[in-house]
């Protein structure tokens, strides 16, 4: 389906620079830098605003505003609309910041519009506006989206540590009735995004899920063999049985016209046997590789928090359960899979395909054991760990750097999930943050250090953010 391009209201209060009288610098006119950013900022409608402007219009009509230059009057900053209020330097500072960090979803900026700074700093500026302009693109592109969360789970969301402002964090309360309501109204009025809940009897009554190619699943779950540097503990059954789930994952994200897939559901069939059991981990990583969002579990926070990371910084995250370990100084976030493309382009992270941690049978190589992918995260790679957290309107965040599990812990492949991405951080500041009934106990963790554009993000979204680390 072809995106519409994100619309932003873009205003000019001046020329950009004041008592120019330099002679050998030309400073950046208007009409260059319109002709610059929409050359960078493919999708992106820019239009210009006039010398009074119909806020109701404005906010009906476009996705964000862009100013340039000091204001006298901030109505036009003050829509509600994801807003960037750029510095025309040099030029006199007329950008109220105390009060647009007050009321939220507006972001600063800064152009060398006089071209007095070194070519680096002033490429520097313009690529951060760039930057921010795309997250604007990012809000226009959630709005667009549909979550399918496939679960028999009487709730749309994870529950477990998700009812902040509606129980305080007390595992031993029950969710309100109107849960689904209350999550699914706070998803769409701050990101407008769909979600769709179905479980197993959709699943096992629909016709094409039940007569899924044999011959496809197998060429599918050869391909994700030979891919693997090896596999163990498993059959290659079990891999054609999780290669099902992923043809299954198609068919339902197209009939339901899904741009993303979370599926807690755990076999194909109602009442299924142990032995008949299937995850959805291996076809979550194959999504991945064709940048979909597809997460085991209904967390639906997580979910967003992957579609933001996918759609932001063009990266998929791994969802997982999150521990510290003080002593070491680590956090861990640890599930049965983990994306194969951990930097959103062509390059793999090496993987061994395995049994699942959660099967109900014991034995390993055994009908019912599953297949899963251990993923062996690389050392030293900056990594963010997030989520978004719809209730309480907050985005939690920390960052660290990937070290090697195996040389801190014995056994550690037997160890909790298989997949385990262990990060050296500020343990003991985080600590303090995070309990499981809480902060719930999944986390997002994204390769790369996001926290300065997380929290520009949580800014254009109104939401706060907060530093766990700091």
């Amino acid at each position: 389906m072809m995106e519409e391009n994100t619309r932003i209201y873009t205003v000019f209060t001046s020329s950009g620079v004041q008592h120019f009288e330099a002679k050998h610098i030309r400073p950046l006119t208007n009409d260059d830098l319109m002709a610059a950013l929409r050359r960078e900022c493919e999708g992106v409608e820019f239009v210009i605003g006039s010398a009074t402007h119909d806020i109701a219009r404005i906010k009906g009509e476009f996705d964000g505003v862009l100013i340039f230059g000091g204001l006298r009057d901030y109505s036009i900053a003050l829509t509600g609309l994801p807003t960037i209020a750029v510095y025309n330097f040099p030029e006199f500072l007329h950008i109220p910041y105390e009060l647009f960090l007050s009321r939220g979803r507006i972001l600063t900026a800064c152009l060398d519009r006089a071209g007095a700074c070194s070519s680096s700093i002033s490429s520097a500026m313009f690529k951060d506006l760039v930057e921010k302009i795309k997250l604007i693109q990012v809000l226009k592109r959630m709005r667009g989206a549909r979550i399918l969360a496939v679960t028999d789970s009487p709730y749309v969301n994870v529950i477990h540590g998700d009812l902040k402002n509606v129980y305080e964090g007390d595992i031993r309360q029950k969710p309100p009735e109107e849960y689904n309501r209350i999550f699914t109204k706070a998803v769409e009025e701050s990101l407008g995004t769909e979600i769709t809940k179905i479980g197993i009897d959709e699943v096992a009554s629909d016709e094409d899920i039940q007569n899924i190619d044999e011959d496809e699943a197998k060429r599918i779950a050869r391909m994700w063999i030979e891919e693997a540097r090896e596999m163990k503990d498993t059959l290659e059954s079990e891999v054609v049985k999780s290669a099902r789930m992923y043809l299954a994952m198609r068919i339902l994200m197209e009939k339901y016209d899904a741009t993303a897939i979370a599926t807690h559901i755990r076999s194909l069939v109602r009442n299924p046997r142990p032995e008949d059991m299937i995850w959805p981990s291996l076809g979550d990583s194959e999504l991945q590789k064709q940048g979909i969002v597809a997460c085991c579990q209904a967390h639906i926070n997580v979910v967003l928090t992957h579609m933001l990371a996918q759609y932001a910084f063009g990266r998929p995250s791994m969802m997982g359960d999150f521990t510290i370990e003080p002593f070491n100084g680590v956090g861990i976030v640890m599930h049965c899979g983990a994306p194969w493309n951990l930097w959103g382009d062509d390059r793999r992270a090496p993987y061994i395909i395995r049994d699942h941690a959660e099967r109900r049978v014991r034995e390993h190589s055994v009908p019912g054991c599953g297949a899963c992918s251990e993923v062996l995260y690389p050392s030293g790679e900056p990594v963010t760990i997030w989520r978004i957290n719809m209730l309480d309107r907050t985005i939690y965040l920390h960052t660290g750097t990937t070290v090697d599990g195996y040389s801190l812990y014995k056994d550690f492949d037997y160890l909790m999930c298989r997949t385990k991405l262990v990060a050296r951080i500020d343990a003991e500041k985080v600590q303090r943050h995070i309990y499981q009934d809480k902060r719930g106990v999944h986390r997002t963790a994204t390769l790369g250090d996001f926290r300065r554009r997380i929290k520009d993000l949580g800014t254009l979204m109104g939401f706060k953010v907060v530093e766990e680390d700091r």
